[in-house]
C-alpha cells in the first residue's frame, strides 16, 4: 500500500474530544513520519483548543476539507455510532485510516469497512493501542520465552469505580456500554496472546443507578489451543483485582495496577516531551511463580504506544508490516457480537464452522 508522497505524511484527525485531544493528537504529533495538518471539528471550544495546542494544524469542517488540505490519511476518534459512516466516507475519498475502538458497532459494520477498503485499495488500521501496554508486553514476553510452560488460563481485568455522568447517554444502540468501550481491548489482547477463540460465554450486567447500558462485563473464551481466557471489566469496582493473572503448566505471572501511558497523556505529556522516560514503569512489577513455589519479581517491559503511528507510516511506505490489520477488528467484533447473544440466552456461543453464532 505504497504512498507516493514525501515524508512526513500529511495526516488528519476527526474529533477533538478527550479521545482525539488526549489519546491521539500527542501521539500523531510525536511521530516523525506524520504531520498533523488538519483536525475535523466544528465546535468553537475545541477549535480554540486546536489553535492553542496544534498551531500547525488547520480546523476544517469535514473529511472532504481534510483531504483538500492535503491529508493522505485520517484518524477517526468520534462517538462509536459515527465510526462506520465516517470510515466509509474516508474510504470514498481515498484516505487511509486509523479507526479507534470500537471499530464498528457490530460484525456487519466491521465487514462493510473491510470490504469497502479492499475495493478502494485503502489501508485501514484498527487502533488496538493496548497491545503495547507495559504489562501486556511483559505477559507476551514471559509466555514466548517459555518461562510459564503451556498457558492454560489467562485472566485480564479492567476494574474501575466511576459515577454515572449526569446527562451522559449510554444507549447500547449508539455504542454505549462497557462491552464496546473496554471489551475490544480485552478481547484483542486475548486473541493476540492465545490465538482464535472457538466459543464464548458472557455475562453483561448493569449495576450502577442511572446507567443505561452494561457497566459490568465478564467474558469466558475458549481458544483453539485449549487455553481459556476470563476477561472482565467494571465501572463499579472499588476494589480492583489484578490486571493480569496467567496460569501455565510450569508457572504463572501476576501483575497489579495499570499501564501508565494513559496517565502520562492526561497529564499533558507526550513521547516527544518525555523522551526516553515514555512508558517506563518504576513502581509496578511482574511477579512470576513457579510450580515448585519459587517467586521472582521482574521489571515490566516499557509501554510502547508511541510505536503505533510510526508503524502506520512505515506500513504505508511499505517498509514494515502493519501494526494492526482489519482482520483483527473483524475477529474482535465477532467475539463481541457472540458475547451479547451468550449473555442474553445464558449459554455458550460457538464461533466455529457453520454453527458460528449458535449455542455451543
Amino acid at each position: 500500500m505504497h504512498v507516493s508522497v514525501s515524508s512526513p505524511l500529511p495526516w488528519a484527525l476527526v474529533g477533538f474530544g478527550s479521545g482525539g485531544r488526549v489519546f491521539h493528537a500527542p501521539l500523531i504529533a510525536s511521530a516523525d513520519r506524520l504531520n498533523l495538518v488538519a483536525v475535523v471539528t466544528t465546535d468553537p471550544q475545541r477549535r480554540a483548543q486546536v489553535a492553542a495546542s496544534l498551531p500547525g494544524a488547520r480546523c476544517v469542517v469535514d473529511l472532504a476539507a481534510a483531504a483538500a488540505a492535503g491529508a493522505v490519511g485520517v484518524t477517526i476518534s468520534t462517538p462509536p455510532a459515527t465510526h462506520l459512516p465516517l470510515a466509509l466516507e474516508a474510504i470514498r475519498l481515498g484516505l487511509h485510516l486509523v479507526v479507534d475502538k470500537p471499530f464498528a458497532l457490530d460484525l456487519a459494520g466491521a465487514r462493510r469497512i473491510a470490504d469497502a477498503a479492499d475495493a478502494a485499495g485503502v489501508a485501514v488500521f484498527p487502533y488496538f493501542n493496548r497491545r503495547w501496554d507495559d504489562d501486556f508486553l511483559t505477559v507476551r514476553a514471559r509466555t514466548r520465552e517459555g518461562r510459564l510452560g503451556t498457558v492454560q488460563q489467562f485472566e485480564s481485568r479492567l476494574d474501575r469505580s466511576r459515577p454515572v455522568k449526569e446527562g451522559w447517554s449510554s444507549d447500547p444502540a449508539h455504542g454505549g456500554g462497557l462491552l464496546l468501550d473496554l471489551g475490544p481491548h480485552l478481547v484483542d489482547q486475548a486473541l493476540l496472546l492465545l490465538g482464535p477463540a472457538v466459543s464464548v460465554g458472557a455475562r453483561l450486567d448493569t449495576v450502577r443507578d442511572g446507567a443505561g447500558a452494561e457497566d459490568g462485563v465478564i467474558l469466558d473464551l475458549m481458544h483453539e489451543s485449549g487455553a481459556r481466557s476470563v476477561l472482565s471489566a467494571s465501572l463499579a469496582a472499588p476494589a480492583a483485582g489484578p490486571r493480569f493473572l496467567v496460569q501455565g503448566s510450569a508457572g504463572g505471572v501476576r501483575i497489579e495496577g495499570f499501564d501508565g501511558q494513559e496517565a502520562q497523556l492526561k497529564a499533558g505529556r507526550s513521547p516527544r516531551s518525555v523522551g526516553a522516560a515514555w512508558g517506563v514503569e518504576s513502581h509496578r512489577v511482574a511477579v512470576v511463580h513457579t510450580v515448585d513455589g519459587a517467586t521472582t519479581e521482574l521489571p515490566l517491559e516499557p509501554g510502547r504506544w508511541d510505536t503505533f503511528y510510526p508503524a502506520v507510516a512505515a506500513a504505508l511506505a511499505e517498509t514494515a508490516a502493519a501494526p494492526t490489520a482489519v482482520g483483527d477488528a473483524i475477529a474482535v467484533a465477532r467475539v463481541l457480537d457472540a458475547a451479547r447473544v451468550a449473555s442474553a440466552r445464558g449459554c455458550r456461543v460457538s464461533l466455529t464452522g457453520d454453527d458460528a453464532g449458535s449455542a455451543a
